[in-house]
């Protein structure tokens, strides 16, 4: 009767203890999303000092998820996608040319999408969305357009083609 206790406590526990896990890892990527998302809206308000800051942080965060709590499946997709974001963030971070800013993160944005999708983690839904004219695409926490490659010539051009519903 101790042994099947025993057995029960070990399933339980390490149950509870991947849970943890997830829940930790979801929690984490969500952060890595909203630096995301903030250098995006900083990009919608053509404010080159913020999406600095915003990518740096983004970079940082990146560069400090918790690996160790990542199932082997997202192990291996963080591992897919890790250093090109990286890559993207510094040099966004880096650099204080709009222009400059919004050619990585459109090449960030991709990526970034391919990411979250894959991981499957969002705690929000998120709306993955493409401006023909720049010919671009960018992720946003709402379903209406504020696009951050056109602010000021065509700031509503564009359209959602796809939306990553809420997984947790």
């Amino acid at each position: 009767m101790k042994t099947i206790i025993l057995i029960v406590a070990l399933i339980v526990t390490g149950l509870v203890q991947k849970t943890f896990a997830q829940d930790s890892t979801a929690q984490y990527l969500q952060k890595v999303i909203t630096d995301y998302l903030n250098a995006k809206n900083a990009l919608t308000k053509d404010n080159a000092d913020s999406v600095s800051v915003y990518a740096k942080i983004l970079s940082a965060d990146l560069q400090s998820m918790p690996m160790q709590k990542l199932s082997a499946d997202k192990h291996e997709i963080w591992d897919q996608y890790y250093e090109v974001l990286i890559n993207d963030a510094t040099e966004i971070g880096s650099n204080a040319n709009l222009k400059h800013q919004r050619e990585h993160f459109a090449d960030l944005s991709s990526i970034f999408y391919k990411m979250v999708k894959a991981m499957e983690m969002n705690t929000i839904d998120l709306y993955y969305q493409y401006c023909p004219m720049a010919d671009a695409y960018w992720i946003s926490e709402k379903s209406k357009i504020s696009n951050p490659y056109m602010v000021k010539k065509m700031p509503t051009c564009g359209s959602t083609k796809e939306t990553l519903k809420t997984k947790q």
